[in-house]
């Protein structure tokens, strides 16, 4: 136990591990608890005319659920690895935007309809897969590109982050909202919605740990008195 405690302090800081713990159990918490209470509620559907003209192409499914999610576990975990101001910054930002998400899940349920499987081919088969194990609601704003944009807006933060990460991150994180819109998990106000609680939650880390760092100066400059 203690090796295997060694190991990942080599890694990550405890900080940045307990940090990816809580948005772990953040995100479980929104986007999986809120549907025990909108499951009943009325749910409205946001696809427009251009989503409707947007192709079904199932390659894509392959960004969906491999890049995607490769990129999230390797980003947050180069972010946990960053000091202790840097590490506040990205997490906060990313449980302050879920819980809003939590908010909008809440007051404007969303649902769509997918697109009918005609062939057999594996695309097909995952994206079927997909629709199986994932009810379509809670689409509003996107959790997928949340994520990626996250990780798009605090690359330059990251000190330790290898320069080719920081490249790749801009296209990967494009290819994760085109992504959403060809397998049909989502609609086009659900990626500028996740533009948006992602900016504000980001502005609302900046204020809190700037009013946190004001405040932990004001207590020194009141012992030195």
């Amino acid at each position: 136990m203690q090796r295997l405690k060694s190991c990942l302090l080599k890694l990550a800081p405890t900080y940045g591990w307990a940090a990816l713990f809580v948005i772990i159990a953040v995100n479980c918490v929104v986007y999986y608890g809120s549907r025990i209470f909108t499951r009943s509620m009325y749910h409205y559907n946001l696809t427009s005319r251009i989503d409707e003209i947007i192709p079904f192409v199932p390659a894509f499914i392959m960004v969906y659920i491999v890049v995607a999610y490769l990129q999230w576990g390797f980003g947050y975990f180069l972010s946990a690895r960053e000091d202790e101001k840097t590490v506040a910054f990205i997490f906060l930002s990313e449980i302050a935007a879920k819980l809003l998400c939590l908010l909008i899940f809440f007051l404007i349920p969303t649902t769509m309809i997918r697109a009918e499987i005609n062939g057999t081919g594996v695309f097909e088969r995952l994206v079927g897969l997909v629709y199986l194990s994932d009810s379509p609601d809670n689409l509003l704003p996107s959790i997928h590109c949340l994520e990626s944009y996250l990780l798009w807006r605090t690359m330059s933060l990251l000190k330790r982050a290898p320069a080719w990460y920081k490249k790749i991150t801009p296209v990967i994180s494009l290819l994760v909202f085109i992504s959403v819109l060809l397998v049909k998990q989502h609609v086009i106000v659900d990626i500028v919605g996740a533009i948006a609680v992602t900016e504000i939650g980001m502005l609302f880390a900046k204020m809190m740990l700037s009013l946190f760092h004001k405040s932990k100066m004001n207590k020194c400059m009141t012992t030195i008195e």
